[in-house]
């Protein structure tokens, strides 16, 4: 019973201070975040700039694109003022060489779906890392992958091919009492939903992740207490959650998220159902979640205000890294401005090639 309930709770393990460095990106006065998983760990090529050839056109760069033709992005220093993406194979995106201190290792994971002749590619040979203490989006048209990649992190699917590790453990291949316990211990989860139990208050929807963790009743209260005040839902404990807003249900499901204290925090499309002014909350709770409270974030939204929140976006396409920012020195306006080229290029894309 213990298992099954562990299988719904994902919520728990421990959280890590945030350890942030700045470089400067070569040639250009923006600075990029530089994760010490991603200098210890991760392989990557050295860092181009490149240049829209028309004011249309952002830069943009594509992962295991043929040679651009002409009227497409190309590897050039860009104009003054021109925006900049971190670009490279999908391969070499996040291309993992240790097995050491990140929170999330992504290794070439692939996910097909089907048999024989009919089968779809919903992941193909993605790779990346993420540090402890970062705050990372996933962002992708519909059919990218990327729900299909936070479900094989999450342990919901498995990967046809590759590993995921978390906290160096490898997940995709441990037995289902392990995979419990992992769940139990190491993830928090947020849905867009908030997937709270209706028939308990706030307080014990929260209460919850640590029972089923064992944690000494004594101490859950004042655990659950500080969680919620932090968070600002402290009025609303005793309430039931069809008593509550859309916003305080979600911020009572980040609680019980964070409230275990997990390794990673893995949200999807957590603002997904909430009206502009209660997402912002949300959006503030969580950038506060990951500055404050050291929580390591892994996010999927299509939405660029939220993602505008992150440290860093991965873009899918095809299953396929196609690009990835980092918000360095950027103001949050400015990085929305750019993840916002990012989404008009590959929109115009995809409707080119459809």
């Amino acid at each position: 019973m213990a298992d099954a309930l562990a299988f719904h709770a994902f919520d728990l393990g421990q959280v890590i201070p945030p350890v942030p460095r700045v470089a400067p990106l070569a040639g250009t006065g923006r600075a990029v975040h530089t994760t010490a998983c991603a200098a210890a760990h991760v392989e990557k090529p050295a860092a181009h700039e490149t240049a829209a050839p028309d004011s249309a056109k952002p830069a943009v760069a594509a992962a295991s694109q043929p040679a651009a033709p002409t009227g497409s992005p190309v590897h050039a220093a860009p104009p003054a003022g021109a925006p900049v993406a971190a670009h490279a194979s999908s391969a070499d995106l996040g291309r993992v060489r240790g097995d050491g201190h990140c929170a999330l290792s992504v290794r070439q994971i692939t996910k097909v779906y089907g048999r024989k002749d009919f089968t779809t590619k919903a992941l193909d040979g993605v790779s990346f890392s993420v540090d402890d203490g970062e705050f990372v989006g996933i962002m992708g048209a519909s059919g990218s992958g990327k729900s299909t990649l936070l479900n094989c992190i999450a342990t919901i699917d498995r990967p046809t091919s590759g590993q995921v590790l978390v906290g160096g453990k490898e997940v995709s291949a441990m037995s289902n009492r392990a995979l419990a316990k992992f769940r139990r211990d190491d993830l928090g989860f947020i849905f867009q939903d908030s997937n709270l139990l209706n028939t308990l208050t706030g307080f014990e929807n929260i209460a919850l992740a640590l029972t089923i963790k064992h944690d000494s009743p004594r101490q859950i209260p004042a655990r659950v207490e500080e969680m919620a005040r932090t968070l600002g839902v402290g009025e609303v404990l005793g309430k039931y959650p069809y008593q509550m807003s859309g916003g305080q249900r979600q911020r009572i499901a980040a609680a019980r998220a964070m409230v275990a204290d997990p390794r990673l925090v893995l949200a999807d499309e957590p603002t997904g159902a909430l009206d502009s002014r209660s997402a912002a909350v949300m959006l503030e709770v969580m950038e506060m979640m990951n500055s404050q409270l050291g929580a390591t974030i892994l996010m999927v939204t299509h939405d660029a205000f939220a993602a505008s929140f992150t440290n860093r976006i991965l873009f899918l396409q095809n299953g396929r890294i196609f690009s990835e920012l980092h918000k360095g020195t950027d103001t949050r306006e400015q990085f929305f401005a750019r993840i916002l080229e990012v989404v008009a290029f590959l929109g115009g894309e995809a409707n080119h090639a459809g």
